[in-house]
């Protein structure tokens, strides 16, 4: 087994073989977005799988309501005492699809992982501030610019 420095900065751009489809689609395009972040470390490649396992999810079951409806009939079948067939299929009314559950539960996941991620407006803000000079000396951008430039 391969021993890997999870401190480097930068997580691989291929998507893991075990990935689904829709995982392994988005997980280069995340993989590059998020390497032009300086705080992403090797580290942050499990965090990244997950996400990316969980939009897996998400469309499988978004496919599935697509196909089936977000509502399901349910049958009382009715069997005949006389030779054991079927005798009908009395309609008893509607359920929601499991897959609603499936992509409501995936939803939240990629929710939670993706603020760890910095993916969301506020959890951006939050890692920029990370690196916010905090005493009230720190030089301006423009004092910086002007002495490295001479």
């Amino acid at each position: 087994m391969n021993k890997v420095d999870l401190s480097k900065p930068k997580v691989p751009n291929q998507a893991p073989k075990w990935l689904g489809t829709y995982g392994k689609y988005l997980y280069p395009k995340l993989a590059t977005y998020l390497n032009k972040n300086d705080k992403i470390l090797r580290a942050d490649e499990y965090l990244l799988q997950q996400y990316c396992s969980a939009y897996d999810t998400y469309r499988m079951a978004y496919d599935d309501i697509q196909e089936h409806g977000i509502q399901q009939p349910i049958y009382k079948t009715v069997i005949s005492p006389v030779d054991g067939k079927v005798a009908a299929k009395n309609f008893q009314g509607y359920k929601k699809n499991p897959a609603y559950q499936i992509m409501s539960d995936s939803l939240k996941q990629m929710n939670t992982i993706g603020k760890e991620l910095g993916l969301s407006p506020k959890a951006r803000s939050q890692m920029m501030e990370l690196n916010t000079p905090k005493n009230d000396d720190a030089k301006s951008t423009v004092t910086s610019l002007k002495e490295f430039f001479g």
